[in-house]
């Protein structure tokens, strides 16, 4: 199964944003090294982005259905 076809969780793609973060904090990785961290640190933030909607939408219509 490649890495692409796994689905992780949102806890573990805001660890590896945070492991993203440090590792370009420290200002060792090569120029090509910095680009894929920040793609993959983009691609995690819509991930994440997009569970965070979904979860406002849900709690949105839970509210809507107890008030």
């Amino acid at each position: 199964m490649s890495k692409k076809s796994q689905v992780i969780s949102f806890e573990e793609q805001i660890k590896r944003l945070e492991q993203i973060v440090q590792t370009l904090d420290q200002g060792n990785a090569s120029l090509d090294e910095m680009l894929a961290f920040y793609e993959e640190g983009m691609a995690l933030t819509a991930s994440c982005r997009k569970v965070l909607d979904e979860a406002e939408q849900k709690l949105t219509i839970l509210e809507k259905k107890h008030n």
